[in-house]
């Protein structure tokens, strides 16, 4: 880097000053997303036929949608999609 400054151009620090790629307190990212899949299949998979149905998905996304239509108008305005973002 010009300068030795251990800083990228835009100011963030560079990789060796931040946590190991992957890393996530202690738990490899790849191993969480796996268990995170696990439990989102369990938890859609409704009738525990260890398959997804065409009407388990379908029963997911209205959930996330009517979680979503803050105003309950059967429609989702990028401004109920920012909200429902938010922390």
């Amino acid at each position: 880097m010009p300068g030795g400054s251990g800083m990228m151009p835009d100011g963030m620090m560079g990789r060796s000053m931040m946590m190991p790629s992957g890393m996530m307190d202690g738990m490899p990212m790849m191993a969480m997303r796996g268990h995170m899949m696990k439990i989102m299949f369990a938890v859609a998979d409704a009738d525990g036929d260890g398959a997804l149905s065409f009407e388990e998905v379908t029963a997911i996304h209205k959930r996330i949608f009517d979680s979503v239509d803050a105003n309950k108008d059967g429609k989702v305005t990028t401004d109920e999609l920012q909200a429902f973002m938010r922390p």
